[in-house]
């Protein structure tokens, strides 16, 4: 099986590569363009969506050498193959397949197996290894079905709307925000979206996606309008008079969401795999020994041990239980 250590992130000696690595390497995959994944390496590879959204973000340095892969598109080495197949988290997301001498390892970056009006849909592959994410990896995080969360959104925008008061959905930028369009274009809500939702909806378009008919926010052109911002520009809510404001989030299921983020409503929509998801994505894979990172890694390390699988949390404390 291959070798993974933790090195400056999740280093494969092997293949001389590094996934999602914290700080600047040689060799580089870039799963997505969310921030706390995406970094310019000396040898950066990702999908042309990612790359694309990463640029809209931040320019590349000029000695960065980028290759763009596409979806299921073997990139050889002397020592490697690598392939990126999709993820389901955001536009462009992908899992990384490794194959090397030592064998075959699947990590999943961040990715959810649910359908999505703005991205790929996410596959999977068969490996000895895999490196799961487990951002919600307790049993009680269990998502509702996705159309029962577009409606009770849409049906949120229509009261609000109705009562003279300005709806905003506090979204993240990038994933989040494109898919909140997407649902409101199919109720017919043309919504107000910020300046930094438009840059990154402008790449999503490049791509095909279709997000409807929206304007950007001019601070004054939002009456009876629905607001999309993200959340860290919460302070410009201050100049509106009359709104109630929602938060876009799988941890919206947690008891409290709505005094936790400060807002009138919280609707679980998320762009993560659930705890029945990860189980899901790990029973196809088929993997003889499996890391898990990111969130609840020691719990849910430690549910797929209770099912008979080798499973730890990387770079994690794992009390390894004595099973009966």
């Amino acid at each position: 099986m291959i070798n993974v250590q933790l090195k400056k992130g999740i280093y494969l000696p092997s293949a001389a590569l590094w996934l999602d690595p914290k700080k600047t390497v040689p060799l580089g995959v870039v799963t997505h363009a969310h921030s706390d994944h995406a970094g310019w390496h000396r040898e950066t590879i990702a999908t042309p969506a990612t790359i694309a959204l990463m640029k809209a973000r931040k320019t590349a340095p000029s000695r960065t050498i980028i290759h763009e892969l596409p979806y299921f598109t073997p990139w050889e080495r002397s020592h490697a193959r690598i392939t990126l197949i999709p993820a389901g988290h955001v536009l462009g997301s992908a899992q990384v397949l490794v194959e090397t001498e030592e064998g075959s390892l699947l990590y999943t970056g961040d990715f959810k197996r649910r359908e999505s009006l703005t991205c790929e849909e996410a596959t999977t592959r068969k490996a000895e290894t895999l490196i799961i994410e487990s951002t919600f990896g307790l049993p009680r995080y269990s998502f509702p079905p996705s159309e029962q969360t577009h409606q009770r959104i849409i049906d949120f925008c229509h009261r609000t709307l109705e009562s003279q008061e300005n709806p905003v959905l506090l979204a993240y930028s990038l994933g989040k925000a494109q898919e909140l369009m997407a649902i409101l274009s199919q109720a017919g809500i043309n919504p107000v979206i910020h300046e930094s939702v438009a840059k990154i909806s402008a790449v999503y378009e490049e791509h095909g996606i279709d997000l409807g008919s929206y304007t950007v926010w001019d601070k004054v052109n939002h009456e009876k309008k629905v607001l999309i911002l993200p959340p860290n520009v919460r302070s410009s809510l201050s100049s509106l008079k009359k709104i109630r404001s929602a938060i876009i989030s799988g941890w919206a299921v947690n008891e409290g969401a709505i005094y936790r983020y400060q807002c009138d409503e919280a609707f679980p929509l998320s762009d993560h795999a659930d705890h029945g998801e990860l189980i899901e994505h790990v029973e196809e894979v088929e993997a003889q020994k499996i890391y898990t990172v990111h969130g609840y890694t020691e719990e849910f390390a430690r549910d797929l041990r209770y099912l008979g699988i080798d499973a730890l949390a990387l770079g994690g404390v794992n009390q390894l239980e004595l099973l009966l």
